[in-house]
């Protein structure tokens, strides 16, 4: 535990910027709470006004946790939440954020992810990638995705990119940790081709097998491959939860595939596409889920600018 304090209270300061005297909450979970205590007692010795919130594991990521929680949220200066599910793309989160909240999400976060891997990067370097990504996103009004033979389009008219560095330092800032991604929430309707997964996929883990996702109108329209069934059923809950959602660039050299999806989409030279939920960023698909999969060595287009390929970023 010595050495979860310590990475605890490089992640507050460094990361977070808390400072004594704030309020810092910490939202965990029955199967992660040995990180959340460690952060509770990290924040404790830094003289933040601390608190811990454990609930039972929630079924998916980007269900809602208890309304306690979401309140709770809302009131504090720093919140952290390593949980088995996301809570990064909820209404509670988004709450917290625009209340003036700093919110630091850590859905699946492991043991090994919390001490090596991602968390460990030179999160200056990630910064400069994420924010050349980033105004690259927001300029571009069409991305291409071209990978294991097959492709995909989708409309990013009028939609700003999204950094997540992993500094969330400024009243209602938000993002992963580990970080290192840019994202954003292609048009409604507008995803269609062929996506062929290869990596990490949220709910199953490392891919053995690359699963082929046909899309049409923003939808998913056949799912073939090994993990095809596991697929279907983690997106069965509702039709939005089948709708494409997201894009995002991963820009963190320190990541690696590892069959958690907070690191796996991190991956520097990655692309993932999720499906459900995306009303928290920028779209108007307002869903209890909120699934990505990744594509490792992908070749990335936005109105015709190679931007990733070969596992390296072209910024």
């Amino acid at each position: 535990m010595a050495d979860y304090r310590e990475v605890a209270t490089r992640l507050l300061t460094e990361n977070m910027n808390a400072a004594p005297g704030e309020t810092l909450l910490v939202v965990t979970d029955t199967d992660t709470n040995h990180i959340g205590r460690a952060l509770f007692e990290a924040g404790v010795d830094l003289g933040l006004d601390s608190g811990l919130f454990e609930i039972p594991p929630m079924e998916r990521n980007g269900m809602e946790p208890p309304e306690s929680v979401a309140r709770a949220m809302e009131s504090a200066d720093v919140v952290v939440c390593p949980t088995s599910a996301s809570l990064t793309h909820t209404r509670a989160r988004e709450a917290a954020t625009e209340a003036g909240a700093r919110v630091a999400t850590m859905p699946g976060i492991t043991d090994q992810m919390f001490s090596a891997g991602a968390i460990t990067a030179d999160y200056e370097e990630v910064e400069r990638l994420t924010a050349a990504l980033t105004e690259k996103l927001t300029a571009a009004d069409e991305a291409r995705i071209e990978a294991g033979g097959a492709s995909a389009t989708m409309s990013l008219s009028g939609r700003d990119g999204i950094p997540s560095d992993g500094i969330i330092a400024d009243p209602g800032d938000s993002g992963n940790l580990p970080s290192g991604e840019s994202y954003v929430a292609p048009v409604e309707g507008t995803a269609t081709g062929t996506l062929v997964f290869d990596g990490g996929l949220a709910g199953v883990g490392v891919l053995d097998d690359p699963l082929t996702v046909e899309l049409d109108a923003g939808h998913i329209t056949s799912v073939e491959g090994a993990a095809a069934d596991e697929f279907l059923d983690a997106t069965s809950g509702d039709d939005c939860a089948r709708r494409v959602c997201e894009l995002g660039l991963g820009t963190n050299p320190a990541a690696s595939i590892i069959g958690t999806v907070l690191e796996d989409e991190k991956v520097y030279g990655t692309c993932h596409v999720a499906f459900g939920d995306n009303l928290g960023f920028g779209g108007t698909i307002d869903c209890d889920s909120h699934l990505d999969g990744v594509i490792l060595e992908p070749t990335v287009s936005l109105d015709g600018d190679v931007v990733v390929a070969d596992g390296e970023v072209r910024v």
